[in-house]
């Protein structure tokens, strides 16, 4: 039995390989991608010049259950307030139908909005006694009166967040609540605390945080993320406390100043005019998917679909990959005409392995054959693809984009469709342009089937990517086959007279 030839164990070595870097990437996205803060300063004993206030779970706080409710409702949101505390006890963002408010704060009776100074007395009248709640047009007006003291919230409503204005009588420096993050599918992606300290942005894993975190520095925004959603504060924000609750971290902040509040879904247009934007989680191959996000992201507001972003973005990737497809089609067109040459040295070194691959390499050598170069275009291409693979995991509006009969191109196809298509284009690539190595042509349709399984969990739009891409390049290798092969001729014989 005859050893396969060294170029096509070099085409499999390639082709597992790159399925196995995919694995390992996907096994870093989970394991490896959190960030968590490094330059922070920390206290579990609250050994700060300021006491960082406690929350006072655990007390008759938590059985003051809102009764007394205020509904306000705008062109993007809806809340409701209560007047026990002042505080917001349903946020629904109307765009998504989703409530940001989450059980944790339900049963604990920590809302977003509450106040704390560290004085326990006060913080207990603050969380418990009703607020006068006034509405004018877009701002609400929530006020408690005592005769030593005062307090005052004032949220005026920008149409995509709110303006907060906590002004105080005899108290000192409040801290206000921004809550606990929205539970939902991580998709490996960050869930937690959020901050952005000075020109860096902490994201902070659960696990790792104590039962009480103080950070103090130039923060620009903190609060509490999820792999859509957002709830939190931007502005001049020089404290923040953290609190580990079970598997869950509340967030206060320090409100010194006027502050946004902005609670929804991480979009980019309503983030970027907040400062808000690196709210989005890049991950960590920020420096490639960020552009990509915000390209992809300029082509959706302009043509005001995803399915043609995703569209356009693959035309850009096969428009600047095209000289290697041409080089790869020249090359594979070349190996279709050693063909006859290939058979006739295996004939004659069928007995002598080693004399084989060495004429052959000479063959490959004359004609200009590089056996990896029909694989160089796909394994360029994945750094491209793990980018867009976060893009598609991150994108908020996406959750509303379907394509026919997928609800939503930020999840799996439901039916597998979608990756089946994406398998049958990678083996008709291979119909176009089939290597004369049966074997090779075995490892490709191999490495179609490995694909469409492993495709089969990933979001549709990322399916859909490749899919676009394998058409693309089809379209490709027939015309530059077309273009570059020469037309038959017939040649007859003249007779003799």
């Amino acid at each position: 039995m005859q050893k396969p030839d060294i170029d096509t164990k070099n085409l499999f070595i390639i082709v597992v390989l790159a399925t196995l870097f995919i694995f390992a990437y996907q096994a870093y996205l989970i394991f490896f991608t959190t960030q968590t803060s490094q330059q922070t300063q920390t206290s579990q004993e609250i050994k700060n010049p300021e006491p960082l206030p406690q929350l006072m779970l655990g007390t008759s706080r938590e059985k003051v259950k809102p009764s007394n409710l205020t509904t306000y409702k705008s062109q993007h949101f809806e809340l409701v307030l209560s007047e026990e505390g002042g505080r917001i006890v349903s946020f629904k963002d109307l765009k998504y139908n989703k409530d940001l408010i989450t059980e944790e704060e339900r049963k604990l009776n920590l809302y977003p909005l509450e106040v704390f100074t560290g004085d326990p007395q006060i913080d207990s009248v603050l969380s418990s006694e009703r607020y006068q709640i006034k509405i004018e047009k877009n701002k609400i007006t929530l006020s408690l009166n005592r005769e030593d003291w005062s307090l005052v919230k004032v949220l005026e409503d920008k149409g995509t967040y709110f303006k907060v204005n906590i002004k105080t009588k005899n108290l000192p420096a409040v801290f206000v609540s921004a809550g606990t993050y929205v539970k939902e599918d991580e998709f490996y992606t960050h869930s937690g605390p959020v901050i952005k300290l000075g020109e860096k942005t902490l994201r902070l894993d659960i696990k790792d945080v104590k039962a009480k975190e103080f950070i103090t520095g130039d923060i620009k925004f903190a609060g509490v993320e999820s792999r859509y959603y957002y709830k939190g504060f931007s502005g001049n924000i020089p404290a923040v406390g953290i609190y580990k609750q079970d598997e869950t971290t509340f967030l206060l902040v320090k409100a010194v100043e006027e502050l946004n509040l902005y609670m929804g879904a991480k979009e980019y247009a309503k983030l970027k005019p907040l400062g808000l934007s690196d709210v989005i989680d890049y991950g960590s191959l920020k420096l490639i998917v960020k552009p990509l996000f915000i390209f992809m992201y300029w082509i959706y507001q302009n043509l005001h679909s995803w399915v043609f972003s995703i569209l356009a973005l693959t035309l850009l990737v096969r428009v600047l990959m095209f000289p290697l497809t041409y080089k790869s089609t020249l090359s594979m067109m070349k190996l279709s005409e050693l063909a006859p040459k290939m058979q006739q040295l295996k004939e004659k070194y069928k007995n002598d392995p080693a004399k084989f691959q060495e004429e052959m390499m000479k063959l490959y050598s004359e004609v200009g054959f590089n056996p990896a170069s029909g694989c160089l275009p796909i394994l360029l291409q994945i750094p491209v693809f793990f980018a867009l693979y976060k893009v598609l995991t991150i994108t908020a509006d996406l959750q509303l984009e379907g394509l026919l009969w997928i609800p939503s191109l930020a999840e799996k196809d439901p039916f597998y469709v979608l990756p089946i298509l994406m398998g049958l284009t990678m083996i008709a690539q291979q119909f176009i342009s089939p290597s004369p190595e049966k074997s090779q042509n075995l490892v490709m349709y191999i490495s179609a089937v490995i694909f469409t399984f492993l495709f089969a969990s990933f979001p549709s739009g990322l399916v859909l990517y490749w899919t676009f891409n394998n058409i693309i390049s089809l379209a490709q290798s027939y015309v530059i086959k077309r273009l570059t092969t020469k037309p038959q001729t017939k040649h007859t014989k003249g007779k003799k007279k």
